[in-house]
């Protein structure tokens, strides 16, 4: 079964199945060292849709609103960050990466449980986080926001174990913490670490250190 169009009536999605995020470690991954030097400190990004919809991320919103993307677990949010599965991930590419587990404030409303299957109902599949159709998941993005969502919950693209979890924050677009619950405690995370490699591991990710070519294909 496809994925549908969103239901186009405001308030269509208002009664979906939500799922709690209040007291709950949410993950997040971002590019913390760029290629120019420079230093992005801040784990937040609320990132908008642009002209061209596949250049952007899954549930962008038109600005002025934005997404951020978050995981349940590290293994999530780095796949979710570099938005590939990579069987050979170079260690660089975590070094240029920040890491923080996010605790989610008391006061932060439910997401849209996308794994729900009560969605089918409403033209949700599977391929609202698997697919490739960018401008079709931005439009649901852009449903359940009109009716109310502050966040999304569902998989996550390129984990092939199908477990992972991923969440999306709605907010204003640009560099901030999320306005409508907070603060939000940050712990850092080292992703170079032996649980987080084996984390990784778990999800079929094997880091290599420089030097270290990817295995050979059988023949």
């Amino acid at each position: 079964m496809p994925l549908a169009e969103p239901p186009a009536a405001a308030g269509s999605l208002h009664v979906h199945p939500p799922r709690t995020l209040a007291g709950t470690e949410l993950v997040r991954v971002w590019r913390k060292h760029l290629p120019n030097g420079a230093v992005r400190a801040s784990p937040w990004w609320f990132a908008s849709a642009p002209a061209d919809p596949y250049a952007g991320g899954r549930y962008d919103l038109p600005a002025p609103a934005g997404t951020c993307y978050l995981a349940r677990t590290v293994a999530g949010a780095v796949l979710e960050a570099l938005q590939v599965h990579l069987a050979n991930l170079p260690a660089a590419e975590l070094a240029a990466r920040g890491a923080v587990r996010a605790e989610t404030p008391t006061g932060m409303p439910p997401a849209a449980d996308l794994t729900d299957p009560a969605g089918v109902q409403l033209g949700l599949t599977s391929a609202v986080w698997a697919g490739t159709d960018r401008p079709l998941t931005q439009r649901w993005a852009a449903a359940f926001r009109r009716d109310g969502w502050w966040a999304l919950h569902g998989g996550i693209q390129h984990d092939l174990t199908g477990t992972l979890r991923g969440v999306s924050l709605f907010d204003q677009a640009g560099e901030h913490e999320p306005t409508h619950a907070g603060p939000w405690p940050l712990n850092e995370i080292d992703l170079l670490d032996d649980r987080t490699l084996g984390e990784l591991a778990d999800a079929g990710v094997a880091v290599r250190g420089p030097g270290n070519l990817p295995p050979a294909p059988t023949p």
